[in-house]
C-alpha cells in the first residue's frame, strides 16, 4: 500500500500547487498585490501583458473610489431614478431590473429603465440625443480610466424580450471631441443568439461609425457565463468571444475612456423590439469580473517590482482671459496624467489639480507660461511616492 499512498500524496500536492498558481493570478486588488497592511509594487503578468485593473466583485457595496452608480446623471430630472439597483453576491455583480423600476429619463428616453454602474462621471458626459438639457451638475469623478489595453469581462445576459445587456465605453470628454462610444456588446434576446458591437464617433472627427454582428452558434448567452474581450491599440479594436476573434473596428482613439455596465428594459416602442410583459422579475445581468491588461513592449522585459520611470507632462493652451471654471477647475483642463513604468507599460491616472488661487487667475489674464501641480489618484503610495502630476499652462 506504500506506493499508492505516495502517489495519492503527490497528486494531491500537485493539485494544491495548481490551484495556488491559478488563484495567484487573481489574488490582486485592481492590479496591485496586497501584502499585509501595505500594497507592494509586485506586478502580475499574463503572457506578454501586465494586469492593471482587477475587479472580482467580492465586496458590497461597490467601491465608491472606483464605481459610480448614477447613470448619466446630468440628464435626468430625478437623480434617484438614475441610481443602479444591484447586489454583489457569490463573486458576481448583479445589475437588477424590478417590475417597479422607474424610467431613468422619461422626457428623452421614454420608458427605458436601467441599472448601470460606471467607472467615471462628469457634467455633460455622453450627450446621447440632440437638445439635451443638463439637469444636474456632477462633480467630476474618474474611478478607472485607460487608453489602450486588453479589457475582459465574464458575464451572463438577461433572457427576456425587451431587455438588453451592454458593456460600453465612452471618452472622458476633457474636450467635446473626446466623445467616441464603443459598445463591446449590446446583447438582447430580441436580436437572437448573437453578439452585437458598435462604434459611434459622436463629436470625434477622427472616428467613423462601425458595426458588426456575430452569431455565437450553440453558446447560450442567457444561461451561461461567457468571456467578452477586446484589445484596444492605436490602430483600433479587436473583439473576442470566448477567446475567438469575432470582429474589428479601425479607429485612432487617442484619449482614455471609462467603462459602463448596463442592464436595460424598454416596455413601449423601444428600438430593440417587443417587450414581454409576462417575463418574471427580477431580471438580472450578471458580471463575474472586469480585468484590464497592458502589453509589455517588445523592447522591454517583465520586472519583479514596478517603478515609475517617467510621466507625460500635459499642456493646456488658452487665450488670455478666455476661460471658464467648474468645480474649481478650468473647463477643458486635462483630467489625467500618463505614468510610465520600468517594464514599458503605462497607466492613465485621474488627477485632482491644485486650487485656482487669485494669483493663478491673474496669470490667466495675460500671455505667459506657468505650471500647475496635482494629486495623482489611484496609485499605491509604495509606487507613487511623492510624485505629482504637472501641467504646463500656455496663455496666448
Amino acid at each position: 500500500m506504500e506506493k499508492p499512498i505516495k502517489l495519492i500524496s503527490i497528486v494531491f500536492l500537485l493539485a494544491v500547487l495548481f490551484v495556488w498558481l491559478h488563484q495567484s493570478d487573481y489574488a490582486f486588488l485592481r492590479g496591485w498585490q496586497a501584502n499585509g497592511d501595505e500594497t507592494e509594487a509586485i506586478p502580475v503578468y499574463n503572457g506578454e501583458y501586465r494586469l492593471i485593473f482587477d475587479e472580482n466583485f467580492d465586496e458590497s457595496p461597490l467601491d465608491p473610489a472606483i464605481w459610480n452608480d448614477q447613470y448619466l446623471a446630468s440628464w435626468t430630472p430625478d437623480m434617484e431614478s438614475a441610481r443602479a439597483v444591484y447586489e454583489v453576491a457569490d463573486g458576481n455583480l448583479n445589475l437588477i431590473i424590478h417590475e417597479d423600476t422607474q424610467p431613468w429619463n422619461p422626457e428623452f428616453d421614454g420608458t427605458v429603465r436601467t441599472s448601470s454602474v460606471m467607472t467615471g462621471n462628469r457634467t455633460g458626459l455622453h450627450e446621447f440625443k440632440a437638445d439635451l438639457e443638463v439637469r444636474n451638475d456632477i462633480e467630476p469623478f474618474m474611478g478607472f480610466i485607460s487608453q489602450y489595453g486588453v479589457f475582459e469581462i465574464r458575464a451572463k445576459m438577461m433572457n427576456s424580450l425587451g431587455n438588453m445587456c451592454a458593456w460600453w465605453l465612452v471618452g472622458i470628454q476633457d474636450t467635446p471631441e473626446q466623445d467616441v462610444e464603443v459598445d463591446v456588446f449590446e446583447n438582447s434576446l430580441n436580436f437572437g443568439n448573437v453578439v452585437t458591437a458598435s462604434l459611434y464617433a459622436h463629436r470625434d472627427p477622427a472616428a467613423r461609425e462601425q458595426h458588426f454582428i456575430y452569431d455565437v452558434g450553440e453558446a447560450d448567452l442567457s444561461n451561461e457565463f461567457h468571456l467578452y474581450t477586446f484589445e484596444w491599440t492605436p490602430e483600433g479594436f479587436v473583439f473576442y468571444f470566448d477567446d475567438e476573434e469575432i470582429g474589428t473596428f479601425q479607429a485612432e482613439v487617442a484619449y482614455p475612456m471609462i467603462s459602463i455596465l448596463s442592464a436595460y428594459e424598454g416596455r413601449e416602442n423601444w428600438w430593440v423590439g417587443p417587450f414581454d410583459p409576462t417575463a418574471p422579475y427580477p431580471k438580472v445581468f450578471q458580471v463575474d469580473y472586469l480585468k484590464v491588461w497592458k502589453k509589455v513592449p517588445d523592447e522591454f522585459e517583465q520586472v519583479e517590482k514596478l517603478k515609475i520611470v517617467s510621466q507625460d507632462e500635459a499642456t493646456f493652451t488658452m487665450a488670455a482671459g478666455q476661460y471658464a471654471i467648474e468645480h474649481g477647475q478650468l473647463v477643458g483642463f486635462p483630467s489625467y496624467v500618463t505614468l510610465r513604468y520600468n517594464d514599458g507599460t503605462d497607466t492613465q491616472q485621474w488627477v485632482k489639480w491644485e486650487e485656482l488661487t487669485p494669483a493663478t487667475l491673474e496669470k490667466l489674464e495675460k500671455p505667459g507660461t506657468f505650471k500647475l501641480e496635482g494629486e495623482i489618484i489611484g496609485v499605491p503610495e509604495a509606487i507613487l511616492g511623492n510624485r505629482k502630476a504637472t501641467v504646463q499652462v500656455v496663455v496666448d
